[in-house]
């Protein structure tokens, strides 16, 4: 753990947006893959209309990053999930859940988390209460949905007992007493002193270098990466998602031409932004970084794909590789040159002359 110049702790708009982005679809993705492991918050209303009481994993786990998130990230990113869920494995829409898991995650997210909060007993105790509320309020939201999109389907009766009370004794059971108990952990590992974690095998840079990291903040501990280096596990992460979500939707898997086109096409901005930064022509920034990174992830996975075509895969990876190692052979004579002019100014002159 090494001390982070000041600089890093300046704030940006483009760092705003992409953490922002990153955060819902880390919730979008990680409610879209437990969802389909155990179900998705609508799963045990739509395949049962009965009185089965069960563990909610998904419904903890969105509940769980709502708080962390706060309220806007849970009301898009539970809407958007709850849909592709919906597309991916229902293959039709039932729009009302969208909004029961949207408004959920909205409730849970006004009592954001922050550091220390859950230092304080009265704090958990608010949590407690606060979440049995939220729970009784969207029981009574499921049943009122109920009535208004099938209307005389059921019973009043059974649309009580067999929805809105299921789904309260589900909450009492998943999220009630769990979630404040995992905040209070996060709490206490995360946020108990400020603390800034930069290590080379996770930044790949001296802190003397740190423009070339960004942080992410858990509590009061601040974990920082290399951009680039993040950029392409988020999109690779992102591709092998996408991808996955096409082929349940379409039932077809992705296209070979396509993934080759798109491998040919999308390292090159990497290339340019990286190559002119290490021939010295400028100075890249840490918004360009990771976005050139995040389109070299997806190409990577694209990859996969090309089985058929191996040969013009392995000629794109000789070429790319083969500019790679000149842009680092020219970058480093360049630098080289320079670090010899400052040293010894007078032999440029006299090679002028």
């Amino acid at each position: 753990m090494n001390e982070v110049p000041l600089e890093t702790e300046k704030i940006n708009y483009s760092r705003f947006v992409f953490l922002n982005l990153l955060i819902s679809l880390f919730i979008i993705i990680s409610y879209v893959y437990f969802a389909e492991a155990f179900g998705s918050i609508s799963t045990v209303y739509r395949d049962s209309q009965e009185f089965i009481l069960s563990f909610g994993f998904t419904l903890l786990l969105f509940t769980l990053f709502s708080v962390l998130a706060g309220s806007l990230h849970g009301l898009i990113s539970g809407f958007l999930a709850e849909l592709l869920y919906q597309v991916a494995f229902y293959h039709e829409i039932y729009i009302e859940w969208c909004l029961i898991v949207a408004i959920l995650g909205f409730l849970v997210g006004l009592y954001k988390y922050k550091p220390l909060k859950y230092h304080e007993g009265k704090k958990i105790f608010y949590t407690f209460v606060i979440m049995i509320i939220i729970s009784f309020i969207i029981s009574n939201l499921i049943i009122g949905f109920q009535i208004l999109f099938y209307p005389n389907q059921f019973a009043l009766n059974i649309i009580i007992l067999n929805f809105g009370f299921k789904f309260f004794l589900q909450a009492l059971i998943s999220i009630v007493f769990i979630v404040p108990l995992l905040l209070v952990l996060y709490d206490k590992i995360l946020a108990t002193e400020e603390t800034n974690l930069y290590y080379m095998i996770l930044t790949h840079h001296p802190t003397s270098a740190s423009d070339h990291t960004f942080y992410l903040k858990f509590g009061r501990t601040k974990i920082f990466f290399c951009s680039r280096c993040s950029g392409v596990i988020l999109g690779g992460l992102f591709a092998v998602f996408a991808t996955h979500m096409l082929e349940l939707v379409f039932q077809t898997e992705f296209n070979g031409e396509l993934a080759l086109l798109l491998i040919i096409i999308l390292p090159i901005p990497g290339i340019v932004d990286w190559g002119t930064q290490r021939l010295l022509l400028r100075k890249s920034t840490t918004g360009s970084r990771i976005f050139t990174g995040f389109i070299i992830g997806n190409a990577l996975h694209f990859m996969s794909f090309t089985y058929k075509y191996y040969f013009f895969t392995y000629m794109i990876l000789i070429i790319y590789f083969s500019v790679f190692g000149a842009l680092i052979y020219f970058g480093h004579k360049k630098e080289m040159k320079l670090l010899r002019m400052e040293e010894y100014p007078y032999l440029d002159e006299e090679e002028d002359e």
